[in-house]
């Protein structure tokens, strides 16, 4: 018995089974602090590694399927999760090949909770040209 587990331990490690598997994407989850709506998109501002905040804006174009802003593969290069926990808001940048992919928002699900912000007045006109959907978004780490 101890034998035959030795030799299917053998095959299983020289066979490969034990092998990382490669993928063309790469992952990255922050914390978001804030997230305001706006008719053009949202303003994510969100924690880097070191602790320091950084904003991207997120065109509405991205999230729509029927848009011409989409992935190479065809898939909408943003995506809206609402819910509860303690883990939320947080963001989900994905790569593919080295180059920007698509992004999830993971928002509270609740329009009146803290990390939801509301724009002031004025503040909308100088926005409104951040949401370029044809820009690459700039993140930061």
């Amino acid at each position: 018995m101890k034998r035959l587990f030795v030799l299917l331990a053998l095959v299983f490690f020289v066979s490969g089974g034990v092998s990382a598997i490669e993928s063309p994407m790469y992952a990255k989850a922050v914390f978001i602090q804030k997230i305001t709506s706006h008719e053009k998109g949202y303003r994510v501002t969100y924690y880097t590694a070191h602790g320091d905040l950084r904003t991207v804006y997120i065109p509405m174009e991205w999230f729509y399927p029927i848009s011409d802003y989409k992935t190479s593969d065809g898939f909408v290069k943003a995506e809206l999760y609402r819910g509860r926990g303690p883990t939320y808001p947080y963001m989900e940048i994905f790569w593919k090949d080295g180059k920007f992919h698509h992004v999830r928002l993971f928002v509270v699900s609740d329009y009146n909770d803290r990390t939801w912000g509301i724009l002031q007045p004025g503040e909308d006109a100088t926005m409104a040209p951040k949401f370029d959907p044809a820009q690459p978004l700039d993140f930061q780490f």
